[in-house]
């Protein structure tokens, strides 16, 4: 799987799940400044786990991973290395 294809699906999920309808965001959008919150992440890491098969350890769980949809797909390819 590439890495766009990860942030595609990852980008899916947001928008369908947990952004409201009026918000688009791109691969290097800020999430937080997108309206995601503590609550909408954790939604995110159970997609991300189901969706892709991997479990995010907590030495993982930093924001910096969590900022953008490349570094979320960036953490997923890492984590399927």
């Amino acid at each position: 799987m590439t890495q766009q294809e990860v942030i595609t699906h990852i980008q899916q999920f947001i928008q369908q799940n947990v952004l409201a309808p009026h918000i688009v965001i791109t691969e290097t959008s800020n999430l937080q400044d997108a309206g995601l919150d503590s609550f909408s992440t954790v939604e995110v890491i159970l997609f991300i786990e189901r969706q892709f098969g991997v479990a995010i350890p907590d030495e993982h769980m930093l924001p910096e991973n969590f900022k953008t949809l490349q570094s979320l797909s960036a953490l997923v390819l890492q984590l399927k290395g």
